[in-house]
């Protein structure tokens, strides 16, 4: 049951179009991918071709096999969104996300099951859901800019603590950095900063591409759109550095999990 929580402190750095596109490459590869949407706006389904007026979603539903309400958009791809809601919805939908072993028991169907990858996208900051799904993921991707905000987060997740300390659970904690543009003198030292201290931490950087909106804007995949993008090659080495990470059978092509994989 390998599960990727994509969070971040700051809004604005690149989450969800990162989640979209770490979805893409692994359903891509052969892998069986469910993303799911924690974050409220409800926005994560734009990216995969979920109407606007579609309203269904987990907050409507979190006491039930959220497996079955899984929506198929592509071959291998299934999302479930956070759905339309109110104040007094997200309240019962925290509520349901703090009984102890949320995940491992009413959710066990979809976060137990050793043939599919979930890919999890958050609100930035705490929220209920990063806390309780804390007991099951394998590893936390942190998204930043390389810009100067982002560099008063770097101490805090070089001492291994991030938003009330939920980063480095299950595998630990990788970084991302987005929109790179090398034109830009702090840009680039930001950069050289993070190769320096992070090391094995930073799992790539995805260059600023007038691609990835585009593609977005199309509710596809950057690969689809411009395979030959900048941004298309960065998200494929990334994906392929979480592969390893998570033990999957990595082949040319292909980002398969491997069946003998010890469990974690």
């Amino acid at each position: 049951m390998p599960i990727i929580s994509v969070c971040s402190p700051k809004g604005g750095v690149g989450k969800t179009t990162l989640v979209a596109n770490l979805a893409y490459a692994f359903s891509k590869s052969g892998t069986k991918v469910v993303v799911i949407d924690f974050d409220p706006q409800n926005a994560t389904r734009l990216y995969f071709g979920v109407s606007l007026t579609d309203e269904r979603g987990i907050v409507t539903i979190p006491n039930k096999d959220w497996i079955s309400s899984c929506i198929n958009v592509d071959r291998n791809l299934y999302m479930l969104p956070f759905g339309k809601s109110n104040k007094e919805q997200r309240a019962i939908f925290d509520e349901a996300l703090k009984q102890p072993n949320y995940f491992k028991e009413v959710q066990s169907s979809l976060f137990d099951n050793p043939d599919i990858l979930v890919i999890a996208d958050f609100a930035p900051g705490y929220t209920q859901a990063l806390d309780s799904i804390a007991t099951v993921s394998n590893l936390q991707i942190v998204p930043l800019l390389a810009d100067a905000a982002s560099v008063s987060l770097f101490s805090q997740l070089l001492s291994g603590g991030l938003m009330d300390g939920l980063v480095g659970g299950g595998l630990g904690y990788y970084i991302v950095l987005n929109q790179i543009d090398n034109r830009i003198k702090l840009n680039r030292e930001v950069q050289n900063f993070a190769l320096t201290n992070f090391k094995d931490n930073l799992l790539g950087m995805v260059h600023k591409d007038t691609n990835v909106t585009e593609a977005a804007g199309q509710q596809v995949s950057v690969y689809d759109y411009n395979k030959n993008s900048a941004a298309a090659f960065d998200m494929e080495v990334i994906a392929k550095k979480v592969a390893q990470i998570l033990g999957f059978d990595v082949k040319k092509g292909t980002m398969i999990i491997n069946p003998l994989r010890k469990p974690n």
